[in-house]
């Protein structure tokens, strides 16, 4: 414990950990700054590379981990193996060297990679699957994006009726748009530069931030994924016993 409060006198760091989308990332930063910044090397590399790259990144700025405070998650919607081994790591961090957590939605994350446009609103798509995607609608104020509905599972009729009702010219950014954009092009929508669609580490940074500052931090003892739908294995079992049954 002594230890503990002893790093917490020197200087630390904020660590933020993306493995919410398909490919992951982890950045190193202070205050508001990103220092370093480094991606897995491909899709779906989150349980191969983090540990590694995490460890690479922290060898690179010359710190201890105890000096790692906050430390910045994604906790979805998004993949859930990423999504639990971001978990994992958090409570790790936390029981070990006293880290404090912060949860970051991963359609917060997603929208921080806006900082310029004309658009007065954004909508967040993810690929859910099974024609479902995961979405919150977001609208420009002075301070930033501000979340105006919140993270639902919908699917492509029901998202572009949302964005018809208030026939707002909105942007579309975000991974469930990689094999789907055409299924959500209308008049009242613009499908956003593909450079916007992937959640980075220094987004996650950015919008953890902004939390730590206002005192928004998380029970390590109660943290858990936000997963919205249940994992497919857990579906397609519920599926089954319902057969079953009739």
């Amino acid at each position: 414990m002594w230890s503990i409060f002893v790093a917490k006198l020197e200087k630390t760091y904020g660590l933020s950990v993306e493995t919410s989308g398909r490919v992951g990332s982890v950045a190193i930063g202070q205050e508001d700054s990103v220092l370093f910044e480094s991606s897995f090397s491909g899709f779906m590399k989150h349980s191969a590379e983090l540990f590694d790259t995490l460890t690479e990144l922290i060898d690179r700025v010359g710190i201890r981990p105890d000096q790692i405070d906050p430390l910045y998650i994604t906790v979805g919607p998004g993949s859930f193996t990423g999504i639990r081994i971001a978990v994992t790591l958090a409570k790790m961090m936390s029981y070990a060297v006293g880290s404090r957590v912060v949860a970051v939605d991963t359609l917060d994350a997603l929208v921080e990679n806006v900082t310029y446009t004309d658009l007065k609103r954004i909508a967040a798509v993810l690929d859910a699957k099974q024609n479902r995607f995961f979405v919150a609608i977001y609208e420009k104020t002075d301070t930033g994006w501000k979340k105006i509905h919140p993270n639902s599972l919908l699917s492509p009729d029901e998202i572009l009726s949302l964005i018809h009702q208030d026939q707002v010219q909105t942007g579309l950014l975000g991974e469930g748009l990689v094999y789907y954009a055409d299924r959500f092009a209308t008049p009242l929508t613009t499908v956003m530069d593909a450079s916007f669609w992937s959640v980075k580490a220094r987004h996650v940074y950015a919008a953890g931030h902004k939390m730590a500052q206002k005192g928004i931090f998380s029970n390590i003892y109660t943290l858990f994924p936000a997963y919205i739908r249940k994992p497919d294995a857990v579906e397609k079992y519920n599926q089954l016993n319902d057969k079953n049954k009739d």
